[in-house]
């Protein structure tokens, strides 16, 4: 049984889970010196504000002329604009980064990489059955 590549949504909610792990119940983060965890959860505004704008079916463009991909994650949504602060600290707090930790996760590479293989995998198949095509129109014969 061949193994199920990774779709584009797989891949956002890969990404989308461990940023709100991050958040709450947090991991371990020596960056934050004052709790050493990533968690930024207090009245949970930031983590459901947070859930409810990243929608993993529209985390991510793909151009066809480009054949590139493009990202969208929102970590300070309309209602917690503080996010930004979370995220990227401040002159006063220091950074509590849930969104960078969960591009860095185990997990999301993983995923990241299940998702390229599969499309490597069509473009390679593609140009093998454009090869093979044009080898039998030659009158050659494929096997």
């Amino acid at each position: 049984m061949a193994k199920r590549t990774k779709t584009l949504k797989d891949v956002a909610k890969v990404y989308k889970d461990k940023a709100l792990q991050n958040i709450n119940p947090g991991i371990p983060y020596s960056g934050y010196k004052k709790t050493g965890s990533s968690k930024a959860f207090k009245t949970g505004n930031l983590f459901n504000k947070v859930a409810s704008r990243n929608q993993t079916d529209r985390m991510f463009i793909y151009d066809k002329q480009t054949e590139k991909y493009t990202f969208y994650f929102d970590y300070a949504p309309r209602g917690a604009e503080y996010g930004k602060f979370v995220e990227e600290g401040t002159r006063y707090m220091d950074k509590r980064p849930f969104a960078l930790l969960a591009a860095q996760s185990p997990e999301f590479k993983l995923a990241v990489d299940e998702f390229m293989n599969g499309k490597v995998d069509e473009k390679l198949q593609g140009i093998f059955d454009d090869f093979d095509k044009r080898a039998e129109d030659a009158g050659l014969k494929v096997s």
